[in-house]
């Protein structure tokens, strides 16, 4: 069989804080009184929709052969590694903090902590999230005073953000997405989460204990950044982000973008904006219409094209990667 662009299922998640974006703008199912947050893109346990493996789990290739369907880089890891969700905060998200591998390891049994990044893709007027801790957080006794009296807020840096900026969240960073803002996310393949605070919620369990053994005091402060595209022939292009765990490129295509394979790795394509096709141009696989939403996993050593079909509007893709 040959190797093709895997189509990829979502499934979506109710939350307390969550918004209608995701219904109303990527058509994902639901009924109107329900509060959709998060729409899950790819992860192990995606079924593919499309070709000789529709129905199969991303897990259960990766555990078949690994190197095969994901190339040599992934035979490193234990389990698919990343995560790729669209996320509606129609209200505050609780203030978290996530383990990195090591703590993951030792206090879940699980391979993987999470880092993180955004890419913003809507946000209010005014909208400001939590990222990392002020200079008055001086020490883990503090932060645990700080818990038991309510008052977390008081040591969190607050950054302003604003459509295209770029938050990255390295594993042990105090932070929250607030209301009004929706993000592309990549992360590790892991939904470990410990709540800090929670706004005045109650029935959700607050994680105070393992919360501060993930805590980073020395983590810096990273700044939100706006990358700027640079012009291509037929496209523009900008490197999101680059860490231990994984790399993240932004495309926004008038006419064809020409891109070439990843010999090692594969490709998590998500489409932002617009509407276009994916094509072969060495690889032998039938080509792929791409709609806002949809997120396809290209396997290692597939050569294609995106193209826009939308002379109106570019069609916008962030493709992450294993680093």
């Amino acid at each position: 069989m040959n190797l093709y662009p895997l189509r990829l299922e979502p499934q979506v998640k109710e939350v307390v804080w969550g918004g209608s974006w995701l219904a109303e703008e990527l058509g994902r199912p639901a009924n109107p009184s329900v509060k959709l947050g998060e729409s899950w893109e790819a992860y192990s346990d995606s079924t593919i929709a499309n070709g000789p493996l529709a129905g199969r789990k991303l897990g259960d290739l990766f555990k078949e052969d690994a190197a095969r369907y994901f190339g040599e880089k992934s035979k490193i890891y234990p389990k698919f590694p990343l995560l790729v969700k669209f996320i509606d905060a129609r209200e505050n998200l609780s203030v978290q903090v996530h383990p990195d591998n090591f703590l993951a390891q030792q206090l879940e049994n699980y391979p993987y902590g999470k880092t993180e990044f955004w890419y913003v893709m809507r946000a209010q007027p005014g909208a400001v999230i939590c990222y990392g801790l002020n200079e008055t957080a001086q020490n883990l006794d503090q932060l645990q005073k700080a818990l038991s009296e309510q008052d977390l807020l008081r040591y969190l840096h607050k950054a302003p953000v604003r459509e295209g900026d770029v938050v990255y969240l390295p594993a042990g960073t105090v932070h929250a997405l607030t209301k009004g803002i929706v993000v592309y996310e990549l992360q590790q393949d892991t939904d470990i989460t410990y709540r800090l605070y929670d706004w005045g919620r109650v029935g959700r369990e607050i994680h105070i204990e393992k919360g501060l053994k993930a805590i980073k005091m020395d983590n810096p402060n990273p700044e939100v950044t706006h990358p700027e595209l640079e012009a291509k022939t037929g496209y523009a292009s900008a490197r999101l982000v680059e860490s231990e765990f994984f790399t993240a490129d932004l495309y926004s295509v008038q006419g064809r973008a020409e891109l070439q394979a990843k010999p090692d790795s594969f490709n998590l394509l998500s489409v932002l904006e617009g509407r276009g096709t994916l094509e072969p141009t060495t690889s032998l696989f039938e080509d792929e219409s791409l709609e806002k939403g949809q997120t396809l996993l290209i396997p290692s050593g597939l050569d294609f094209r995106l193209a826009s079909t939308r002379a109106e509007k570019p069609l916008k893709i962030i493709s992450g990667t294993i680093r």
